[in-house]
């Protein structure tokens, strides 16, 4: 009888253990849910896929309301079918209709993701900056890159950012409107171009010809543009030289609705602007990336929309990187709402935000 009670009590003993480690469970990810209600643009990136829905639904404890989608990817190839028979793509997006149909009956904002000068397509061979003797200049990263001092670039761009609107989307969003960081273009045959016209002056042009053509479309227009352009803007130096990519920070942010600078923390060189690890102390990094961005835009700072690190750096070196979980991501928001500012997104590069 006695071993009987000593089992029922054992039992017991391991029902309720059971029972608390599930409700602490549920406790758990009831609260693991990112504090970012106040902000009025709170959005992540999902390239484009058929499970963009599925991937939104994983984010969900990011309390996210808009989501930024691959049209023209980083590869150059139009993601879905635009309804513009000029237009060439590979349906990564089964029906981009029905897509922005549903994200808006959820109320997610949409903003289309225009991967601007960087390509590696067939149309590289008539667009693209070539070297002296005739071949496709390539970068370091092995890419291309459209000439953006041909008339026929802006023309083929412009197609692709009205269908764009057009089709449904709230925002055209424009990354890599920039040229090449590392590799010279003194060999190529836009060398003479640069001496007559410089790079940010192609850049801000472009967004002269382009941003009229969507505002008639009703449409806001953000580019992406390097963290280093921030510090740079306000003569400091930084890792690389917004010259050289043709980036001004200030001059574009005049031009657009909204300018999103990528201050991901793993991207700063130690000791930037006294951060001595920045990927360890992401919300140290932020806060002063975006103070010099406030200093920089004085009257426009709610321009500003920065893309934040969901992504974990392993390929710094050790001891200088950290594995990014809804904490590090949580002290990056918290940075901006000390700021004042009110917008942000997510960048993971493969899309998953399950944490």
């Amino acid at each position: 009888m006695l071993v009987v009670i000593m089992k029922l009590k054992a039992l017991v003993v391991a029902v309720f253990v059971i029972l608390t480690t599930l409700c602490v469970a549920k406790i758990e990810r009831t609260e693991a849910m990112l504090d970012c209600l106040d902000f009025e643009i709170r959005g992540i990136y999902l390239g484009a896929s058929n499970e963009i829905m599925q991937k939104l639904k994983k984010a969900k404890n990011l309390n996210v309301n808009a989501v930024v989608i691959d049209i023209r990817n980083d590869y150059g190839e139009v993601t879905c079918n635009l309804n513009t028979p000029k237009i060439r793509y590979v349906p990564y997006i089964r029906n981009i209709k029905q897509l922005l149909i549903d994200l808006k009956k959820m109320g997610i904002y949409t903003i289309a993701r225009i991967v601007t000068f960087r390509t590696k397509t067939p149309n590289s061979d008539t667009l693209a900056i070539k070297n002296m003797d005739g071949s496709v200049y390539t970068d370091e990263e092995k890419m291309n890159w459209l000439n953006p001092y041909n008339n026929k670039t802006w023309e083929y761009l412009a197609q692709i950012v009205e269908a764009a609107a057009m089709i449904g989307f709230d925002e055209i969003q424009f990354d890599y409107i920039r040229l090449p960081q590392y590799k010279s273009l003194e060999t190529t045959d836009i060398k003479h171009d640069m001496q007559r016209k410089t790079k940010e002056d192609i850049v801000n042009d472009f967004l002269d010809f382009i941003i009229p053509k969507l505002r008639s479309l009703n449409v806001k227009v953000s580019v992406d543009v390097f963290g280093c352009t921030i510090p740079e803007s306000l003569n400091e130096k930084s890792c690389w030289s917004s010259r050289n990519i043709g980036q001004n920070y200030v001059a574009i942010s005049k031009k657009v609705d909204y300018i999103c600078p990528m201050i991901y923390p793993s991207h700063w060189p130690p000791r930037s602007m006294g951060v001595r690890f920045p990927d360890l102390d992401p919300g140290k990094i932020v806060k002063q990336a975006m103070s010099y961005s406030n200093k920089a835009l004085s009257s426009d700072t709610t321009k500003a929309r920065p893309w934040l690190q969901a992504f974990t750096a392993t390929w710094l070196k050790k001891g200088y990187w950290r594995e990014y979980k809804l904490k590090q991501m949580q002290e990056q928001v918290n940075a901006l709402r000390e700021l004042g500012l009110k917008q942000f997104c997510f960048w993971n590069p493969a899309a998953r935000y399950k944490f």
